[in-house]
């Protein structure tokens, strides 16, 4: 078993590889890289994000992304797709395939069937001289030294890269549309996030539980109506206005 320190080693070189990988991208926001989000803002369609293995994961990634900051988008797994997924295409709608070597049978299948729908094609990949590549309108070129898998196998720098491409698609075209924070939590109104955008004062007000005593109030009811209804506080009310208030600290 490795110690502390061979896994602390292996952990830092996976983070500089996929890191300084997603650094080299630098170089392909460029007016290849413009085009693409000015066809994906033009479009009158969604976008499609489609691949298979890890690529389809990053896919799942990045439509919600887009769907969450004004761009409407679904994940297309590209296996299912040519058992009957391909009808939530449209003619409109653009198609962004992920793919690390851009040669499987499943790019073959897709390259068939955009001979007959004509949809834009937007191919991401590391390999150049990919059939991807060949097929696509639109293509981005994610380079990578190699992965972080000391087999140099698994997808992890060019996962990373993927997803870092996907983000940059995003957020370019969030910017562009102007998309607003009251615009975000209108699509994001639970979790963490959803409170911070939307919570209001009246939404932690629990109508049923309004701890009040009055001017003429003894010590032991005051401290059995906060403790009772747990506010750790109490109004006191004289004439039904609201004329002071005792909490927990004061009792």
């Amino acid at each position: 078993m490795a110690n502390s320190s061979d896994i602390k080693k292996i952990a830092l070189e996976t983070i500089a590889l996929e890191s300084d990988s997603i650094k080299n991208l630098s170089k392909v926001i460029d007016d290849n890289f413009v085009k693409i989000v000015e066809t994906l803002y033009k479009s009158e369609g969604k976008v499609i994000l489609t691949g298979i293995g890890k690529s389809a994961i990053i896919c799942m990634k990045i439509s919600a992304t887009l769907n969450s900051t004004g761009t409407k988008s679904t994940f297309l797994h590209l296996g299912d797709a040519f058992h009957g997924d391909l009808g939530i295409i449209d003619k409109n709608d653009i198609i962004i395939c992920l793919s690390k070597s851009g040669e499987s049978e499943e790019i073959k299948k897709l390259r068939n069937y955009l001979e007959l729908s004509k949809n834009t094609l937007i191919g991401i990949s590391c390999n150049n001289n990919s059939l991807l590549k060949n097929i696509s309108d639109m293509f981005i070129l994610t380079e990578i030294e190699k992965e972080a898998c000391h087999n140099n196998l698994a997808p992890t720098s060019s996962s990373s890269c993927h997803l870092a491409i996907g983000d940059s698609i995003a957020m370019s075209l969030q910017y562009i549309k102007g998309f607003t924070p009251d615009n975000f939590s209108s699509f994001h109104p639970s979790g963490n996030l959803g409170k911070k955008l939307n919570l209001k004062a009246g939404d932690l007000i629990d109508k049923n539980r309004n701890p009040n005593v009055t001017l003429e109030s003894k010590i032991d009811e005051i401290i059995n109506e906060i403790s009772s209804k747990m506010y750790g506080a109490t109004a006191v009310i004289s004439n039904k206005k609201i004329v002071g208030i005792i909490t927990d600290g004061d009792s």
